[in-house]
């Protein structure tokens, strides 16, 4: 029974730590989907009206600039609410890399040369000698998300994933009403790009996420594994640990019996 224990731990830990690493695996993406190959739409409002909402202490006032809907594959994506010092994070959580367009049909994110990096709110490319990639079908999008379920499922979304997210491109301001922490600042100011050929600090697109889908799920195998092995590895802890306390009682009245004989 203990071998068959340690074998099956083995086994769930081996299957996490591969699922983990290949469920992001941008490389292994053969279809495109066709509304990747279009470009963003972004089209003027009919009416605008000033979005306000209150979180973390901050009091928010977003200005609707253009209706925006964009159809890409994720090149990297980064939680920034994980690990964060700055209450503000917490609405403006998940950055997104996406490309599409001809830097999509060209496969070239499939190249060993093309490498994708992402920190600090920037989203780098990498490449090493001649390569056709288009600047210009390359983007960082921070994704501000009020409605807990749509951000969840954001949350769900992987390297490689081909997704569409429409919603409208807002400029930010934020004030601190509450009791802000020591790095927290009192105002916020972000202001989004309204142009894709642009680059470097200010070119990222600031989206409202009105609502969002995956067009083209990447690596389902690494990422149904990756779950069911961390759901797994939780209930042999589980287990383990009820067996062990399990152990201790059934020591501790044997213990007892002794003593009264």
């Amino acid at each position: 029974m203990k071998k068959l224990n340690g074998f099956l731990f083995i086994v769930l830990f081996v299957t996490l730590g591969i699922a983990f690493f290949t469920r992001n695996n941008l490389r292994s993406v053969q279809e495109i989907a066709p509304e990747v190959l279009k470009q963003p739409l972004q089209s003027q409002l009919i009416r605008s009206k000033i979005i306000r909402f209150t979180r973390n202490d901050y009091a928010y006032e977003l200005t609707p600039v253009y209706a925006y809907d964009i159809s890409g594959l994720i090149t990297s994506k980064l939680n920034y609410s994980i690990f964060t010092i700055y209450k503000s994070e917490k609405i403006f959580s998940v950055d997104l890399c996406l490309i599409w367009g001809s830097n999509a049909a060209s496969r070239i994110f499939k190249d060993q040369g093309v490498n994708f990096s992402q920190d600090c709110r920037f989203c780098w490319v990498h490449w090493c000698g001649k390569k056709e990639f288009n600047l210009q079908e390359f983007s960082n999008n921070h994704l501000l998300i009020v409605d807990p379920a749509l951000e969840k499922k954001i949350r769900g979304f992987h390297e490689g994933d081909q997704v569409r997210i429409w919603g409208k491109l807002v400029n930010v301001k934020g004030k601190l009403f509450g009791r802000g922490g020591r790095y927290d600042p009192p105002e916020i100011i972000w202001k989004t790009s309204v142009s894709r050929s642009d680059s470097g600090a200010g070119a990222c697109e600031v989206i409202y996420v009105e609502d969002a889908e995956v067009l083209k799920r990447a690596n389902t195998l690494s990422c149904d594994l990756f779950i069911w092995s961390a759901y797994g590895l939780c209930l042999w802890l589980l287990f383990n640990f009820l067996n062990f306390i399990r152990e201790i009682i059934e020591i501790s009245k044997g213990e007892t019996t002794e003593r009264k004989l």
